[in-house]
């Protein structure tokens, strides 16, 4: 699904696109291509000498107004995994049966990350002293078978040690005092280097491994990019963050500040990515096949239906092979965990802190688990549970899914002002069946409205609470004839990530997939959520086809027990990565301190003042809630 990031930074683009449809109007020349040149609202280039222009995040900063007009739509996730070459001396991960990628349809789709304490042999970034806070300014295939509330986040709260200890139940570490941040940077001496490139972040290429097992053999480029600290100075080291997936690419996330307060952006050197298999890094290149995908009927019902599903399930994993060739075997989740660790080198920086938003989750809790001597702090948000297999997980975030759905329409009955009349659940699914013997079409007698849109725009609208009065006034449309806005919607969620790319890293994670078992998951997940279920499974499909047999994902609980402590954010209204998957996650890590949010979003930060703030102190000063932070809703 959507990574957090992806949505955050494309939610204006989302707005756009609706208003313009409820006005007749076209949106898609205002449009810009994902990865285009560009400058994000509020925000300006960086200069051509490569340093940083005055920036503020597009979210603006915690306690600050956001735009009304119109209410901004969820990003997501970014989606998106890159890997790393590492060093053999990195532990291999733990050994696994499953792949637990997180389900997501498009934006390439999820996982969790962990941080482990610095390592004692260099000089480690630390947190700075503390001081008087600011306030702050954020499918995986299926197996081929088949807190209590706490004061203010400033209160009860500890600083960190160098090496913190924390209970998995958000218990504080022993108070040291970290040392000053000097605003050095370190040479990169292991070859990578920043540049201007016309984006409002440097641009840089490491050249790592194909296969880090293979240190010697063929190689590939991975393209970086680095926001460099707003005020230098005060500089606290590198902030490595991933906007989720998998397929999240770095271009529109760090145009976008990667949704970061500006007490962040002025204290880190902000680094991202393109994982393998994105963007410039040895990109999967067949989004075309793959939108064509999600716009087949998923619930086919006759033999022609079943027949056009296969076909273009087909034609997306072929394509996506034929143009990863030799990567096709190393774009896996377990590939760009180590080139994490190679960017790391390559900066010359003994520890890092990370920020991982839905797939990206996962990214960071193999980090920690493999390489957590080398993490500063690290945060998640959106958390994909490691644990569980391949089945659990689809099965799991269907079922999150259709709560948020079923929490949407009764928003709707309760809401005077909502534009469906009647039981709205009911008016979709008539308009569902309708759409299924006849699809909307508009007057040169293209198809605006089908099945496929009208479920996408649904899956999309569940991603923020911001879209739901957007959504009903499209779905109003629909049913009296016009399907422009709710057609629109539903393309939209395509058009949010790198489809391929989502598709071509979750295949490699599971391995190719069996028809008995994709036809056995989808029964199961019909079964939890109606013919709904059949529209999770389409991200999975191509993996039938897939050229690997071998997955490369692990299955495993995570404990990382060498990271220092890791917040670990859960949203009880979060769709794709439900709430449950965080509280299992901070018990399974030595040192998880659970940040609870009563939201309404596909994650927290940048949504809440108090998580915003939570994390914020955590990562500048190293203060680490104790007891765990729960924090209430707020008003949108």
């Amino acid at each position: 699904m959507l990574g957090g990031g992806s949505v955050r930074t494309l939610s204006a683009l989302v707005a756009v696109m609706l208003v313009a449809a409820a006005c007749g109007g076209d949106a898609e020349g205002d449009r810009a291509a994902d990865g285009a040149p560009g400058t994000a609202p509020g925000e300006e280039s960086m200069r051509e000498d490569g340093s940083a222009a005055p920036r503020s995040s597009t979210r603006g900063a915690p306690g600050e107004p956001e735009p009304s007009e119109p209410p901004p739509a969820p990003t997501a996730e970014p989606p998106e995994p890159p890997d790393s070459p590492g060093s053999p001396e990195a532990p291999e991960p733990p050994d696994s049966s499953g792949s637990p990628e997180a389900p997501e349809p498009p934006d390439s789709s999820g996982s969790p990350d962990a941080p482990e304490p610095p390592d004692s042999s260099g000089s480690p970034e630390t947190p700075e002293p503390p001081e008087p806070p600011d306030s702050p300014d954020s499918p995986d295939s299926p197996e081929s078978a088949g807190a209590s509330t706490a004061p203010a986040p400033h209160d009860a709260a500890q600083v960190a040690a160098d090496s913190p200890d924390a209970s998995g139940s958000g218990g504080g570490a022993e108070a040291s005092s970290p040392t000053e941040p000097t605003g050095e940077r370190p040479d990169a001496a292991a070859g990578l280097e920043f540049a201007g490139c016309g984006q409002d972040y440097l641009c840089g290429t490491l050249t790592v491994p194909l296969d880090h097992d293979d240190p010697g053999g063929a190689s590939l480029e991975l393209a970086v990019g680095m926001i460099p600290a707003g005020d230098p100075d005060r500089r606290i080291g590198y902030l490595l963050v991933n906007p989720g997936g998998p397929g999240g690419g770095m271009s529109d996330f760090l145009n976008a500040g990667a949704g970061l307060s500006s007490r962040l952006l002025d204290r880190f050197d902000v680094v991202g990515w393109d994982p393998r298999g994105v963007g410039g890094s040895v990109p999967s290149r067949c989004q075309a096949e793959a939108r064509e995908l999600f716009l087949v009927d998923p619930a086919p019902d006759s033999p022609s239906e079943q027949a056009e599903l296969a076909a273009s399930a087909r034609a997306v994993a072929e394509a996506c092979a034929a143009n990863l060739g030799d990567a096709v075997g190393h774009i896996g989740t377990i590939d760009t965990v180590r080139d994490m660790d190679a960017i790391r080198r390559a900066l010359a920086a003994d520890t890092i802190s990370y920020l991982g938003f839905s797939y990206g989750t996962m990214l960071g809790l193999l980090y920690a688990e493999m390489f957590g001597e080398h993490l500063r702090a690290a945060v998640l948000d959106g958390v994909v549970d490691p644990s569980l297999t391949a089945t659990e997980a689809t099965v799991g975030q269907t079922i999150g899914f259709t709560r948020t759905i079923d929490d949407m329409f009764a928003w709707c009955r309760a809401e005077p002002t909502c534009a469906v009349s009647g039981d709205p659940a009911e008016a979709y699914e008539r308009l569902l069946a309708r759409l299924d013997a006849e699809p909307l079409r508009d007057l040169t007698d293209r198809v605006v409205l089908d099945p496929a849109r009208g479920i996408l725009a649904t899956v999309l609208a569940s991603y923020s609470s911001d879209l739901w009065p957007f959504y009903f006034i499209g779905l109003a449309a629909a049913i009296d004839g016009d399907g422009t806005m709710f057609g629109r919607l539903g393309e939209a969620y395509i058009e949010l990530a790198d489809l391929g790319a989502f598709i071509s890293i979750g295949c490699a994670d599971s391995g190719a997939a069996a028809r008995a078992g994709l036809d056995a998951l989808g029964r199961q997940l019909v079964e939890v959520a109606g013919d709904f279920g059949w529209a999770s499974l389409m991200s999975i499909r191509p993996c039938e086809y897939w050229p690997v047999t071998a997955g490369t994902l692990p299955t495993g609980a995570v404990a990382a027990p060498a990271a220092p402590p890791i917040l670990v954010l859960g949203n009880r209204g979060d769709n794709a990565t439900p709430y449950e998957w965080a509280t299992s996650v901070a018990g399974q890590l030595r040192s998880g301190v659970l940040v609870s949010y009563d939201g309404t979003e596909h994650t927290s930060y940048g949504t809440s003042d108090c998580v915003s703030a939570t994390v914020d102190d955590y990562l500048v000063e190293g203060i680490v809630p104790a007891g765990g932070v729960d924090c209430p809703a707020e008003p949108g």
